[in-house]
């Protein structure tokens, strides 16, 4: 999902604080008219909006946007720590589920230390009662926020190829791998599937068909059925079933023919 804000129109910032979480608590379920930024600090949290789910770890940014629902999936770890602000909503604000253009709602901020920097400002000004330097710093995060956008178009696809690549014996559901890169699963699946063109999925099927080749070619006395074990197929018929539907014909006529 991405978040769109109007830059021709100052927002505002409304409200602003650090929280501490000595307790697990659950996010309260509601919509507000404003938009919620929250930076997890320190701790985890699952936080729902409409029908997704966010998983939030030390430097994620979660952007909840106005109008929409957002409900705590679980309590935050004891001992959370977060800062947040509410930003108002303003014409040509929008939340769009497949927009090219805009901000993701979950994004890591670890990438760029400018934004933990630039939340803190507008906190503190906020606090201080200096609207006018809270409602700059937000034009300024935004920037920040639109510099890491711009630079992990390929990165988090690449990252997504390389945790695939290096765990031959895994199948991993698309949800496991957004949570290892701190992105929400839309993200990672669209992200992907632009970079490489076709889905999470397909690839790591098409990649573990590559490797039964290898072992066929340099292993020929492995059996089949150990094959399917050692790429994480749940038996040697899910296996055979998934390698004729890409290469057209069983493993067995395979290694006959080769």
């Amino acid at each position: 999902m991405k978040n769109v804000f109007n830059t021709e129109i100052r927002h505002k910032i409304t409200e602003a604080n650090i929280n501490f979480y000595a307790t697990p608590f659950v996010h309260p379920k509601r919509k507000m008219n404003e938009h919620d930024f929250i930076y997890m600090l320190d701790g985890k949290w699952i936080i729902g909006q409409n029908s997704e789910e966010y998983n939030l770890k030390k430097d994620s940014l979660l952007i909840l946007s106005a109008n929409n629902l957002h409900y705590g999936v679980t309590s935050c770890d004891e001992g959370s720590k977060t800062m947040y602000f509410h930003l108002s909503c303003e014409e040509g604000d929008g939340f769009f589920e497949n927009g090219e253009q805009g901000i993701d709602t979950l994004i890591d901020a670890s990438l760029n230390s400018n934004i933990k920097k630039y939340f803190y400002e507008i906190v503190n000004a906020k606090i201080s009662g200096d609207d006018i330097k809270a409602n700059l710093f937000f034009d300024i995060l935004l920037h920040e926020i639109k510099l890491i956008q711009n630079n992990d178009f390929g990165k988090i696809g690449e990252e997504i190829k390389k945790i695939i690549h290096r765990n031959p014996e895994k199948f991993f559901s698309n949800k496991e791998l957004s949570e290892k890169l701190n992105v929400s699963v839309k993200t990672a699946e669209n992200k992907f599937k632009a970079l490489f063109g076709i889905t999470i999925h397909q690839y790591m099927l098409n990649h573990k068909i590559e490797l039964a080749i290898s072992y066929f070619k340099n292993f020929p006395e492995m059996p089949i059925k150990e094959i399917s074990y050692n790429l994480g197929f749940y038996d040697e018929y899910h296996f055979s079933k998934q390698f004729k539907k890409i290469i057209g014909v069983s493993p067995s006529e395979y290694k006959n023919m080769a």
